[in-house]
């Protein structure tokens, strides 16, 4: 399967009450946390489309040129429904990629799709040790059921109500599923980044 018939959407639409300011807009390497999860996903082939309700983030977005759709819905289910609407109808498959999970590596990406090529018709997602976490790919089938759920809790719901498992492709590193929540775990992948700086930035001397 090309990565081309991979439709990816990146979920950058929340509020971070957490944390207390735009987590999305922190810094690392002196780029922006988001930015970081989109360059990972071009790099393993991917074209992705961020949905956001931030101006910020749009407007970073605009400087670099990556697609990006703006919106007032509240509901993580409103930003997969804004997302989908704008993907190709001839999708095989449907990447949702949390906005604020910056160390994620491109191979992981790249072995997650190499997954769902060989099974296209079940969904997949990253994990460590046998604990899913995301992206998470679904299969384009699911496309009808992801625009119809209308709770704040993500795609993964859909699974769970028609009582499908996913498969999971294991991640290289652990912290390549953290996310930033708070600024507690912001200052934990800061630490990761600056300490693997090799795997983010060929030009690192760690």
């Amino acid at each position: 399967m090309e990565t081309g018939k991979i439709g990816c959407i990146i979920m950058a639409s929340g509020l971070s009450a957490r944390y207390g300011r735009n987590k999305l807009l922190e810094k690392l390497g002196g780029r922006e946390v988001f930015l970081h999860t989109a360059e990972h996903l071009i790099s393993a082939g991917l074209s992705p489309l961020t949905v956001t309700r931030s101006q910020a983030v749009k407007a970073l977005l605009d400087k670099e040129g990556m697609p990006c759709v703006i919106h007032d819905g509240a509901r993580k289910s409103d930003t997969m429904h804004v997302g989908l609407a704008r993907l190709e109808t001839d999708i095989a498959g449907i990447l949702f990629m949390p906005g604020d999970q910056p160390l994620v590596l491109p191979e992981s990406i790249r072995r997650l799709m190499e997954r769902f090529a060989e099974a296209p018709e079940r969904p997949v997602r990253l994990g460590f040790r046998g604990t899913a976490g995301s992206p998470v790919l679904f299969p384009g089938a699911f496309r009808s059921d992801l625009m119809a759920y209308t709770g704040d809790r993500g795609g993964i719901e859909v699974l769970r109500e028609r009582r499908v498992s996913c498969d999971i492709v294991e991640a290289e590193y652990e912290w390549e599923l953290w996310d930033v929540d708070t600024p507690d775990g912001m200052a934990e992948v800061l630490a990761v980044f600056e300490e693997q700086c090799d795997k983010f930035d060929k030009n690192c001397q760690s």
